[in-house]
């Protein structure tokens, strides 16, 4: 097991800050952390340095590039055919399928994105067509913006998450595609590879104005660009796992209700709603056993929910991850 890096509590306000709002400057972090410009530069370095900061990102919407749907796919086929279904996914270039790899009961796990219904049929058709594939069971998000709940992430034994200023969610302005130009599309996806990047840099670069960055970021953020955040090692926070849970309810008018308690879960940090064999799936980090347990017994207490199938996995070296910027 690697030592995990020691981090105090202005380190930790850093990262919970940052984690809601990659862009926030280093002025404002001094000022909310009582320390001067300089220092919270030094920190930042350090938290890079000490591989806890991966990266700095901006989570892209589908919806608005024009992906009308995403789902998850699981799939069932022999372990000696694991390699070569995964491969025959990943050359399918033509349908944007992200593989995963073995998950829980199934084979192969991979989420895709498609442009309308059609498309979505076409590609399981196209999957099932596969002479070693037994079963696809599709599980269809009914959203694919906001799955992060970043301000959900449970630092040490605080039991607090990251500090959203607004102390909710963001709502998109627009779920529908939205008409980008090429302009429009590089500093998309500037930002969302580096979401601090100075808008002068990004400017420079394109040979336009700051000014004209800046209004056409405004336009795009709430629509193409959703959350300016950072990537971090949980490995290096002291998360051991994930726990997947995929939750079927007895009721889907009761959806928003349980979806709202499940976000009371400590380390509740990943939750979609779904149509398909489940109506709601999402992730929960875990420290150890005890917290698996104890996930697994709030789940399992709120009312309404009819059965939940859980699986863990390791925790990610890098999260979240910039699923969807590979669309632009």
């Amino acid at each position: 097991m690697q030592t995990q890096p020691k981090i105090d509590e202005i380190d930790t306000k850093i990262l919970k800050t940052l984690l809601v709002d990659s862009r926030t400057s280093f002025t404002r972090l001094a000022k909310d952390c009582g320390i001067s410009i300089g220092a919270v530069r030094m920190r930042y370095k350090n938290l890079w340095e000490k591989g806890i900061i991966k990266g700095e990102i901006t989570l892209v919407n589908p919806q608005s590039l024009g992906f009308e749907y995403a789902a998850d796919l699981g799939i069932m086929t022999t372990v000696e055919h694991e390699k070569e279904v995964t491969e025959f996914l990943s050359n399918k270039q033509h349908r944007h399928i992200y593989t995963v790899g073995p998950f829980g009961k199934y084979s192969v796990f991979a989420v895709a994105v498609f442009r309308s219904m059609q498309d979505l049929t076409e590609t399981i058709r196209e999957v099932e067509s596969h002479p070693h594939v037994k079963r696809v069971e599709t599980i269809i998000w009914t959203e694919a913006t906001y799955m992060e709940h970043m301000d959900k992430l449970v630092f040490g034994t605080s039991g607090k998450g990251a500090e959203n200023p607004n102390n909710k969610a963001p709502k998109t302005t627009n779920l529908k595609k939205t008409k980008l130009d090429e302009t429009d599309l590089k500093i998309a996806r500037i930002l969302s590879q580096n979401a601090r990047m100075p808008f002068k840099r990004i400017a420079e670069e394109l040979g336009i104005s700051t000014k004209n960055v800046i209004q056409r970021f405004r336009r795009l953020k709430g629509s193409v660009l959703t959350v300016s955040t950072i990537t971090v090692d949980l490995t290096k926070l002291g998360y051991q796992a994930f726990a997947f849970f995929y939750t079927k309810v007895s009721k889907r008018s009761n959806l928003q209700g349980i979806y709202t308690k499940m976000l009371e879960i400590p380390n509740v940090v990943v939750l979609i709603k779904n149509v398909g064999p489940y109506d709601v799936h999402g992730t929960v980090f875990l420290h150890n056993f005890e917290d698996l347990f104890e996930a697994t017994e709030q789940l399992r207490k709120l009312p309404g929910i009819e059965h939940t199938d859980i699986f863990v996995t390791p925790a990610w070296n890098k999260w979240p991850p910039n699923l969807f910027a590979t669309l632009m």
